[in-house]
Protein backbone atom coordinates (compact mmCIF):
# COMPACT_ATOMS: atom_id res chain seq x y z
CA UNK A 1 0.00 0.00 0.00
CA UNK A 2 2.78 2.36 0.85
CA UNK A 3 4.56 1.47 -2.37
CA UNK A 4 1.49 2.34 -4.39
CA UNK A 5 1.23 5.73 -2.71
CA UNK A 6 4.86 6.42 -3.36
CA UNK A 7 4.40 5.65 -7.10
CA UNK A 8 1.42 7.98 -7.40
CA UNK A 9 3.37 10.74 -5.73
CA UNK A 10 6.23 10.28 -8.24
CA UNK A 11 3.84 10.51 -11.21
CA UNK A 12 2.28 13.70 -9.88
CA UNK A 13 5.68 15.25 -9.30
CA UNK A 14 6.75 14.40 -12.93
CA UNK A 15 3.59 15.94 -14.40
CA UNK A 16 4.01 19.10 -12.36
CA UNK A 17 7.59 19.41 -13.74
CA UNK A 18 6.45 19.08 -17.42
CA UNK A 19 3.78 21.79 -17.17
CA UNK A 20 6.19 24.80 -17.13
CA UNK A 21 8.18 23.43 -20.14
CA UNK A 22 4.99 23.00 -22.21
CA UNK A 23 3.85 26.48 -21.26
CA UNK A 24 7.20 27.89 -22.54
CA UNK A 25 6.82 26.16 -25.92
CA UNK A 26 3.34 27.58 -26.36
CA UNK A 27 4.61 31.09 -25.55
CA UNK A 28 7.42 30.82 -28.17
CA UNK A 29 4.98 29.65 -30.85
CA UNK A 30 2.68 32.54 -30.05
CA UNK A 31 5.51 35.07 -30.37
CA UNK A 32 6.51 33.65 -33.81
CA UNK A 33 2.92 33.86 -35.03
CA UNK A 34 2.71 37.44 -33.81
CA UNK A 35 5.93 38.41 -35.64
CA UNK A 36 4.69 36.84 -38.88
CA UNK A 37 1.36 38.66 -38.65
CA UNK A 38 3.15 41.96 -38.01
CA UNK A 39 5.29 41.44 -41.16
CA UNK A 40 2.24 40.62 -43.23
CA UNK A 41 0.55 43.74 -41.91
CA UNK A 42 3.54 45.90 -42.86
CA UNK A 43 3.65 44.39 -46.36
CA UNK A 44 -0.07 44.98 -46.80
CA UNK A 45 0.30 48.61 -45.71
CA UNK A 46 3.22 49.12 -48.18
CA UNK A 47 1.20 47.63 -51.03
CA UNK A 48 -1.76 49.80 -50.07
CA UNK A 49 0.43 52.92 -50.10
CA UNK A 50 1.82 51.95 -53.54
CA UNK A 51 -1.65 51.44 -54.97
CA UNK A 52 -2.82 54.76 -53.59
CA UNK A 53 0.25 56.49 -55.09
CA UNK A 54 -0.42 54.89 -58.48
CA UNK A 55 -4.00 56.07 -58.39
CA UNK A 56 -2.91 59.63 -57.58
CA UNK A 57 -0.31 59.63 -60.38
CA UNK A 58 -2.93 58.32 -62.78
CA UNK A 59 -5.37 61.06 -61.79
CA UNK A 60 -2.66 63.72 -62.23
CA UNK A 61 -1.55 62.38 -65.66
CA UNK A 62 1.92 61.39 -64.46
CA UNK A 63 3.81 58.28 -65.58
CA UNK A 64 3.21 55.14 -63.53
CA UNK A 65 6.71 55.21 -62.07
CA UNK A 66 8.80 58.18 -61.22
CA UNK A 67 11.88 58.75 -63.41
CA UNK A 68 15.00 58.35 -61.23
CA UNK A 69 16.92 60.75 -63.53
CA UNK A 70 14.32 63.52 -63.26
CA UNK A 71 15.54 66.61 -61.39
CA UNK A 72 14.22 66.99 -57.89
CA UNK A 73 14.00 70.27 -56.06
CA UNK A 74 16.29 70.49 -53.07
CA UNK A 75 13.90 72.80 -51.28
CA UNK A 76 10.61 74.61 -51.65
CA UNK A 77 10.14 76.42 -55.00
CA UNK A 78 9.88 80.18 -55.05
CA UNK A 79 7.45 82.08 -57.22
CA UNK A 80 10.26 83.24 -59.56
CA UNK A 81 11.53 79.71 -60.03
CA UNK A 82 8.02 78.45 -60.73
CA UNK A 83 7.41 81.18 -63.33
CA UNK A 84 10.74 80.46 -65.01
CA UNK A 85 10.01 76.75 -65.17
CA UNK A 86 6.56 77.43 -66.58
CA UNK A 87 8.06 79.71 -69.25
CA UNK A 88 10.54 76.99 -70.22
CA UNK A 89 7.71 74.50 -70.40
CA UNK A 90 5.74 76.78 -72.72
CA UNK A 91 8.80 77.23 -74.98
CA UNK A 92 9.33 73.47 -75.19
CA UNK A 93 5.67 72.91 -75.97
CA UNK A 94 5.83 75.56 -78.72
CA UNK A 95 8.95 73.94 -80.25
CA UNK A 96 7.29 70.54 -80.12
CA UNK A 97 4.18 71.88 -81.85
CA UNK A 98 6.32 73.52 -84.56
CA UNK A 99 8.27 70.32 -85.21
CA UNK A 100 5.07 68.30 -85.29
CA UNK A 101 3.55 70.68 -87.84
CA UNK A 102 6.67 70.47 -90.01
CA UNK A 103 6.67 66.68 -89.80
CA UNK A 104 3.03 66.52 -90.86
CA UNK A 105 3.75 68.86 -93.78
CA UNK A 106 6.70 66.77 -94.96
CA UNK A 107 4.69 63.58 -94.62
CA UNK A 108 1.91 65.01 -96.77
CA UNK A 109 4.47 66.08 -99.41
CA UNK A 110 6.03 62.61 -99.41
CA UNK A 111 2.63 60.98 -99.82
CA UNK A 112 1.82 63.34 -102.70
CA UNK A 113 5.14 62.52 -104.43
CA UNK A 114 4.50 58.79 -104.02
CA UNK A 115 1.08 59.21 -105.56
CA UNK A 116 2.55 61.13 -108.52
CA UNK A 117 5.22 58.48 -109.07
CA UNK A 118 2.64 55.71 -108.96
CA UNK A 119 0.44 57.63 -111.41
CA UNK A 120 3.33 58.18 -113.83
CA UNK A 121 4.29 54.52 -113.64
CA UNK A 122 0.80 53.51 -114.78
CA UNK A 123 0.72 55.97 -117.69
CA UNK A 124 2.08 54.70 -121.04
CA UNK A 125 5.35 56.27 -122.05
CA UNK A 126 5.52 58.08 -125.41
CA UNK A 127 7.27 56.07 -128.09
CA UNK A 128 10.69 57.45 -128.96
CA UNK A 129 13.57 56.19 -131.10
CA UNK A 130 15.85 53.82 -129.28
CA UNK A 131 18.77 51.62 -130.18
CA UNK A 132 19.66 48.16 -128.94
CA UNK A 133 23.37 48.12 -128.13
CA UNK A 134 24.87 44.60 -128.52
CA UNK A 135 26.92 43.11 -125.72
CA UNK A 136 30.73 43.12 -126.09
CA UNK A 137 31.88 40.18 -128.20
CA UNK A 138 28.50 39.50 -129.80
CA UNK A 139 27.94 39.54 -133.55
CA UNK A 140 26.71 42.90 -134.87
CA UNK A 141 23.07 42.93 -135.86
CA UNK A 142 21.76 44.91 -138.78
CA UNK A 143 19.25 47.62 -137.96
CA UNK A 144 16.32 49.01 -139.85
CA UNK A 145 13.97 51.91 -139.30
CA UNK A 146 10.32 51.02 -139.00
CA UNK A 147 7.41 53.09 -140.11
CA UNK A 148 7.04 54.91 -136.79
CA UNK A 149 10.65 56.05 -136.85
CA UNK A 150 11.77 53.52 -134.24
CA UNK A 151 15.14 51.88 -134.80
CA UNK A 152 15.05 48.15 -134.15
CA UNK A 153 17.71 45.51 -134.62
CA UNK A 154 17.17 42.37 -136.62
CA UNK A 155 18.22 39.20 -134.79
CA UNK A 156 21.59 37.64 -135.67
CA UNK A 157 21.75 34.38 -137.64
CA UNK A 158 20.36 31.43 -135.69
CA UNK A 159 22.81 28.86 -134.38
CA UNK A 160 22.52 25.17 -135.23
CA UNK A 161 22.84 22.28 -132.83
CA UNK A 162 26.58 22.03 -133.49
CA UNK A 163 27.10 25.70 -132.61
CA UNK A 164 27.64 26.96 -136.19
CA UNK A 165 25.49 29.78 -137.53
CA UNK A 166 23.33 29.50 -140.62
CA UNK A 167 24.88 32.67 -142.10
CA UNK A 168 27.96 32.89 -144.28
CA UNK A 169 31.13 31.19 -143.13
CA UNK A 170 33.35 33.39 -140.94
CA UNK A 171 36.59 34.65 -142.38
CA UNK A 172 39.87 35.41 -140.67
CA UNK A 173 40.14 38.89 -139.23
CA UNK A 174 42.35 41.21 -141.24
CA UNK A 175 45.10 43.20 -139.49
CA UNK A 176 44.11 46.56 -138.06
CA UNK A 177 46.40 48.41 -140.47
CA UNK A 178 44.78 46.91 -143.59
CA UNK A 179 41.18 46.85 -142.33
CA UNK A 180 38.83 49.47 -143.66
CA UNK A 181 37.91 52.17 -141.13
CA UNK A 182 34.58 51.93 -139.37
CA UNK A 183 32.25 54.51 -140.85
CA UNK A 184 29.66 55.73 -138.39
CA UNK A 185 26.27 56.43 -139.98
CA UNK A 186 24.39 59.60 -139.08
CA UNK A 187 22.53 59.42 -135.74
CA UNK A 188 19.18 57.74 -136.11
CA UNK A 189 18.37 56.82 -132.52
CA UNK A 190 18.76 57.86 -128.90
CA UNK A 191 21.09 55.91 -126.66
CA UNK A 192 20.84 56.63 -122.96
CA UNK A 193 24.44 56.53 -121.76
CA UNK A 194 26.54 57.83 -118.90
CA UNK A 195 26.16 61.38 -117.58
CA UNK A 196 29.73 61.38 -116.23
CA UNK A 197 31.47 63.99 -118.40
CA UNK A 198 34.94 62.89 -117.31
CA UNK A 199 34.39 59.24 -118.21
CA UNK A 200 32.81 60.02 -121.58
CA UNK A 201 35.54 62.55 -122.42
CA UNK A 202 38.26 60.10 -121.44
CA UNK A 203 36.71 57.35 -123.58
CA UNK A 204 36.46 59.66 -126.60
CA UNK A 205 40.03 60.87 -126.14
CA UNK A 206 41.40 57.32 -125.92
CA UNK A 207 39.33 56.30 -128.97
CA UNK A 208 40.79 59.19 -130.97
CA UNK A 209 44.30 58.29 -129.84
CA UNK A 210 43.76 54.68 -130.90
CA UNK A 211 42.61 55.82 -134.35
CA UNK A 212 45.72 57.99 -134.67
CA UNK A 213 47.93 54.96 -133.92
CA UNK A 214 46.02 52.88 -136.49
CA UNK A 215 46.51 55.65 -139.03
CA UNK A 216 50.26 55.66 -138.39
CA UNK A 217 50.37 51.88 -138.92
CA UNK A 218 48.41 52.19 -142.16
CA UNK A 219 50.67 55.02 -143.34
CA UNK A 220 53.75 52.92 -142.59
CA UNK A 221 52.22 50.16 -144.75
CA UNK A 222 51.74 52.53 -147.67
CA UNK A 223 47.94 52.84 -147.32
CA UNK A 224 47.59 56.62 -147.39
CA UNK A 225 43.86 56.74 -148.11
CA UNK A 226 42.99 54.52 -145.15
CA UNK A 227 45.34 56.55 -142.94
CA UNK A 228 43.60 59.75 -144.05
CA UNK A 229 40.15 58.38 -143.20
CA UNK A 230 41.35 57.18 -139.79
CA UNK A 231 42.89 60.59 -139.04
CA UNK A 232 39.64 62.38 -139.91
CA UNK A 233 37.64 60.05 -137.65
CA UNK A 234 40.17 60.60 -134.88
CA UNK A 235 39.74 64.37 -135.27
CA UNK A 236 35.97 64.02 -134.91
CA UNK A 237 36.27 62.04 -131.67
CA UNK A 238 38.86 64.40 -130.22
CA UNK A 239 36.64 67.41 -130.89
CA UNK A 240 33.70 65.63 -129.26
CA UNK A 241 35.91 64.80 -126.26
CA UNK A 242 36.78 68.50 -125.81
CA UNK A 243 33.09 69.41 -125.99
CA UNK A 244 32.28 66.73 -123.38
CA UNK A 245 34.97 68.01 -121.00
CA UNK A 246 33.90 71.65 -121.36
CA UNK A 247 31.44 71.66 -118.35
CA UNK A 248 34.21 70.35 -116.06
CA UNK A 249 36.79 72.81 -117.36
CA UNK A 250 34.51 75.81 -116.78
CA UNK A 251 34.97 75.57 -112.98
CA UNK A 252 37.46 77.46 -110.85
CA UNK A 253 39.60 74.37 -110.19
CA UNK A 254 38.78 71.71 -112.81
CA UNK A 255 39.82 68.12 -112.13
CA UNK A 256 43.42 67.30 -112.98
CA UNK A 257 42.31 64.36 -115.14
CA UNK A 258 40.06 66.66 -117.22
CA UNK A 259 42.95 69.08 -117.74
CA UNK A 260 45.28 66.27 -118.80
CA UNK A 261 42.86 64.85 -121.37
CA UNK A 262 42.17 68.36 -122.66
CA UNK A 263 45.89 68.87 -123.27
CA UNK A 264 46.21 65.46 -124.90
CA UNK A 265 43.28 66.14 -127.26
CA UNK A 266 44.71 69.53 -128.22
CA UNK A 267 48.11 67.96 -128.88
CA UNK A 268 46.65 65.33 -131.23
CA UNK A 269 44.57 67.97 -133.02
CA UNK A 270 47.74 70.07 -133.32
CA UNK A 271 49.48 67.18 -135.10
CA UNK A 272 46.45 66.70 -137.35
CA UNK A 273 46.57 70.37 -138.33
CA UNK A 274 50.29 70.07 -139.09
CA UNK A 275 49.68 67.15 -141.43
CA UNK A 276 46.48 68.22 -143.22
CA UNK A 277 45.94 71.97 -142.65
CA UNK A 278 49.44 73.23 -143.41
CA UNK A 279 50.16 74.43 -139.85
CA UNK A 280 53.88 75.22 -139.54
CA UNK A 281 56.18 77.73 -137.91
CA UNK A 282 57.53 78.96 -141.25
CA UNK A 283 54.15 79.50 -142.96
CA UNK A 284 52.03 80.81 -140.10
CA UNK A 285 54.24 81.52 -137.06
CA UNK A 286 51.54 83.42 -135.13
CA UNK A 287 48.92 80.68 -135.44
CA UNK A 288 51.55 78.02 -134.77
CA UNK A 289 52.67 79.69 -131.53
CA UNK A 290 49.06 80.27 -130.47
CA UNK A 291 48.17 76.62 -130.98
CA UNK A 292 51.35 75.60 -129.20
CA UNK A 293 50.41 77.69 -126.17
CA UNK A 294 46.90 76.20 -126.15
CA UNK A 295 48.45 72.75 -125.89
CA UNK A 296 50.80 73.79 -123.07
CA UNK A 297 48.19 75.62 -120.93
CA UNK A 298 46.45 72.55 -119.42
CA UNK A 299 49.75 70.82 -118.62
CA UNK A 300 51.19 73.98 -117.07
CA UNK A 301 48.06 74.33 -114.92
CA UNK A 302 48.52 70.75 -113.69
CA UNK A 303 52.18 71.27 -112.77
CA UNK A 304 51.22 74.43 -110.88
CA UNK A 305 48.50 72.71 -108.82
CA UNK A 306 49.74 69.16 -108.22
CA UNK A 307 52.62 70.09 -105.91
CA UNK A 308 53.40 68.18 -102.70
CA UNK A 309 55.56 69.47 -99.87
CA UNK A 310 58.09 67.17 -98.22
CA UNK A 311 60.69 67.50 -95.53
CA UNK A 312 60.38 68.19 -91.85
CA UNK A 313 59.29 71.78 -92.42
CA UNK A 314 57.78 71.34 -95.85
CA UNK A 315 60.62 73.21 -97.53
CA UNK A 316 60.88 70.72 -100.44
CA UNK A 317 58.25 70.85 -103.18
CA UNK A 318 57.83 67.86 -105.50
CA UNK A 319 55.32 67.13 -108.23
CA UNK A 320 52.59 64.59 -107.72
CA UNK A 321 51.59 61.84 -110.13
CA UNK A 322 49.55 64.13 -112.39
CA UNK A 323 52.24 66.79 -112.21
CA UNK A 324 54.96 64.39 -113.34
CA UNK A 325 52.77 63.12 -116.18
CA UNK A 326 52.05 66.69 -117.32
CA UNK A 327 55.75 67.56 -117.16
CA UNK A 328 56.61 64.52 -119.29
CA UNK A 329 53.89 65.49 -121.80
CA UNK A 330 55.28 69.04 -122.01
CA UNK A 331 58.82 67.78 -122.61
CA UNK A 332 57.62 65.29 -125.25
CA UNK A 333 55.62 68.01 -127.03
CA UNK A 334 58.62 70.38 -127.01
CA UNK A 335 61.06 67.73 -128.26
CA UNK A 336 58.70 66.70 -131.07
CA UNK A 337 58.30 70.30 -132.21
CA UNK A 338 62.08 70.79 -132.29
CA UNK A 339 63.30 67.44 -133.61
CA UNK A 340 60.19 65.81 -135.04
CA UNK A 341 60.97 66.70 -138.65
CA UNK A 342 64.45 65.14 -138.60
CA UNK A 343 64.97 62.37 -141.14
CA UNK A 344 68.17 60.32 -141.59
CA UNK A 345 70.00 60.90 -144.87
CA UNK A 346 70.43 57.16 -145.35
CA UNK A 347 67.61 54.74 -144.62
CA UNK A 348 68.45 52.71 -141.56
CA UNK A 349 67.19 49.50 -143.18
CA UNK A 350 69.65 49.97 -146.04
CA UNK A 351 72.72 50.03 -143.77
CA UNK A 352 74.65 46.77 -143.66
CA UNK A 353 76.28 46.30 -140.28
CA UNK A 354 79.57 44.51 -139.80
CA UNK A 355 79.14 40.78 -139.48
CA UNK A 356 75.73 40.86 -141.14
CA UNK A 357 75.27 38.81 -144.29
CA UNK A 358 73.80 40.54 -147.31
CA UNK A 359 70.39 39.19 -148.36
Amino acid sequence: MNAWRLGCCGVLLGCSALLPAQQGLEDDRGRQDLSRMQRDLQSSRSELDRLIDLRRRHDLGLPPEEDPTAPRPTGPLSSEQRERMQAELREQESATASMLERWNRLRSMAEQLRAEVAERATQPRPEEPFAVVPAPGSAPASAKVEGSGTLRSTPPPAATATGATTGPAPTEAAPAATAAPVRLPPPRALIHGSSDHLRVGEALCLAGQDLVLRAESARAGGQEEIARQLDHEAKERLQRALAELEPLLAGVEPPLAALFFQGRCRELLFRHAERYDGLSLSRSPREFQQREQEVRDPFVAITGRDVQKQGKRGEIEVLGAWGRAAQAALEHFRWTNVHGTWQPKIAIDSIQWSGEQAP
